[in-house]
């Protein structure tokens, strides 16, 4: 490494070797060499300006050609609304949809309701008063429903308390979708039911409903998915879990979900508590 060093330090002296005119030499001068390297170097530098510049100048154009495409667009749009009849105004509304929005971001859906400003005063996973660790979550009405056995001071002392069953129902007016939750404590199980209904869910309701941290873990969790509108929530770890036929634990509670012609039936015991 020493000897390769050195080399290059002799060849680099040799080459700036300060020699005054002498028609013996075969190499160039010390100022030919500096003219050359000057020269090049402000041709570079020209080079590369000229291109900067033309970019620059291009990119310019294309911005101001792209803000005069969406004004266009805006107004083209706004005009339709406008002048449309109630009758109309539902199938221009769905032309648009499918046209303009669908073919510019396909089933990015994360990507496309960045645009819709989040109101969410407080988040409806992160507000921290529901006794429970899961629950399913409506994303369409921010409802949580506990899927727990036992609430968090354990499991019940009195056994009254013990042998009924508890009943819970929830219903989301948008998708349609019914859920139904008994509860037995006493043996530690509990069953969910979940009707589906049209399998929509509102982006704009979710940015009034969920932080937006929140609702990225939901639409990942709802990609490819055929249940949306229900979700399965970790509330300790905020984790989400589609509704998809399987076995799943969370803690102590171990879900099997089961497909039933459309719906879902969920059934949960304590594994620990067994």
């Amino acid at each position: 490494m020493r000897k390769m060093w050195r080399k290059i330090r002799e060849k680099w002296l040799s080459f700036w070797d300060d020699d005054t005119y002498d028609p013996g030499k075969n190499h160039l001068s010390q100022t030919d060499k500096r003219s050359l390297l000057y020269g090049g170097f402000m041709i570079a530098a020209a080079t590369m300006t000229v291109t900067i510049f033309v970019i620059g100048i291009n990119d310019i154009k294309a911005n101001r050609q792209n803000t005069e495409d969406m004004a266009d667009i805006v107004k083209m749009v706004s005009t339709y609304m406008a002048t449309a009849t109630d009758s109309e105004y539902e199938k221009i509304a769905e032309t648009i949809r499918r046209d303009l929005v669908f073919s510019e971001y396909g089933g990015d859906v994360e990507n496309l309701i960045k645009y819709i400003p989040n109101t969410a005063e407080i988040c409806s996973v992160e507000r921290g008063n529901c006794p429970f660790r899961t629950c399913l979550v409506f994303p369409n009405t921010g409802e949580l429903y506990g899927l727990d056995i036992y609430e968090e001071t354990g499991e019940p002392d009195s056994t009254e308390e013990q042998n009924c069953l508890q009943y819970s129902f929830g219903y989301d007016e948008v998708s349609e979708a019914h859920v139904s939750i008994a509860t037995c404590p006493g043996e530690g199980k509990s069953s969910v039911s979940i009707q589906r209904g049209r399998g929509i869910v509102s982006g704009h309701r979710m940015k009034n409903l969920f932080c937006d941290t929140c609702i990225g873990k939901m639409l990942h969790t709802m990609e490819h998915q055929i249940v949306e509108e229900v979700i399965i929530c970790d509330l300790v770890e905020k984790k989400f879990y589609p509704v998809e036929e399987g076995t799943l634990q969370i803690g102590s509670y171990e879900f099997e979900i089961l497909y039933d012609d459309g719906d879902y039936t969920i059934e949960i015991r304590d594994v620990e508590g067994t």
